[in-house]
């Protein structure tokens, strides 16, 4: 089979270091299903992985976090069923899925919605998954919050209003120069452009009658970890999911007299395993058309061939449009 292998850490973005190689089709055991892989997101830890700047990395392996396919090998049951995973162990602690096939789990293994395309299914993992345990497990939002997405047109932030909106929870994005929110969402969106409205404290306290978020979803970290703690409401939660510096600063006081909750969230710690009883939890929602996929773009599709031009859409930040590898192209 064809797949990207990648034997040591490129030293800079401009010359990463990978290769397409034939490589024997790999052969599950009996608690893991073969993978013909037909749709892979790039996603932004993929290729930070490329320059060895994630935890955990083996060498040589094959990248590739999300998937989408049909399983061609494992228990009878599964044999040709469309299915969708990610992982954060995929394509980081063992090969991943920018391969035209690839290993996973049996237990991680969970049918893909009907209603959507492979290349939209293979784009939802990890944006998906980091939404959820923030939004879902660590925040509980719940219908009547307010909750303040801080990067709103960005994947993380994209699912984030998604969820939200779905439980029934009020949505306020939070765009740097931008005046609309561009994804889908169930109810209303109110849009912050701090261009226009710099004091973003003072905007959100305009837009909740002076009491502040419930949930602040922040998608863009470090930079306004200060501010987003001063946005919260009395047992507010802010949820941070990466960061630019290792040390940020909290007022402690009006933190613990607002009996506020700090979320962190990483889904490099949860495996295809964890991960795949996410995606059963998110299925329902797509299918019955809460959730709606992200638009894949002709030319954000590319093939192993042309991986290089797409790993590098992501690493450069040029593209705010998902892009989705086909291994079978």
């Amino acid at each position: 089979m064809r797949a990207i292998r990648v034997h040591e850490k490129s030293e800079t973005a401009d010359n990463l270091k990978f290769e397409l190689a034939v490589i024997d089709t790999p052969v599950p055991r009996v608690d893991e299903c073969l993978i013909e892989v037909h749709a892979s997101g790039v996603n932004p830890s993929d290729v930070k992985a490329l320059l060895g700047r994630m935890p955990h990395l083996v060498w040589p392996r094959t990248p590739g976090r999300d998937y989408a396919g049909i399983v061609v090998e494992g228990p009878g049951n599964l044999i040709g069923k469309e299915v969708w995973g990610t992982g954060g162990d995929l394509g980081m602690k063992r090969d991943g899925n920018h391969a035209e096939f690839a290993i996973v789990d049996v237990e991680g293994v969970r049918e893909k919605p009907k209603n959507i395309s492979m290349l939209e299914a293979g784009s939802i993992g990890v944006p998906w998954t980091c939404a959820w345990l923030g939004m879902v497990k660590g925040a509980r939002v719940q219908a009547g919050e307010t909750v303040s997405v801080l990067g709103a047109n960005g994947k993380v932030g994209e699912a984030s209003v998604q969820l939200a909106t779905g439980a029934g929870a009020k949505v306020i994005a939070v765009e740097r120069t931008r005046d609309t929110y561009d994804g889908h969402a169930s109810g209303p969106v109110d849009v912050i452009n701090l261009s226009k409205e710099p004091n973003l404290k003072q905007a959100i306290l305009d837009r909740t009658n002076g009491r502040g978020a419930d949930i602040v979803m922040n998608s863009v970290g470090s930079p306004y970890f200060e501010v987003g703690n001063e946005c919260l409401a009395k047992e507010g939660r802010q949820i941070i999911i990466s960061t630019i510096i290792e040390e940020n600063v909290i007022n402690l006081r009006s933190f613990y007299r607002g009996n506020n909750i700090l979320v962190g969230v990483s889904n490099l710690d949860h495996d295809n395993i964890i991960s795949g009883a996410i995606m059963r939890e998110v299925r329902e929602g797509f299918e019955n058309g809460i959730y709606k996929p992200y638009p894949i773009k002709d030319d954000k599709v590319f093939g192993l061939e042309t991986v290089y031009d797409g790993y590098k859409l992501v690493l450069d930040d040029i593209t705010r449009d998902r892009v989705v590898i086909n291994p079978q192209c």
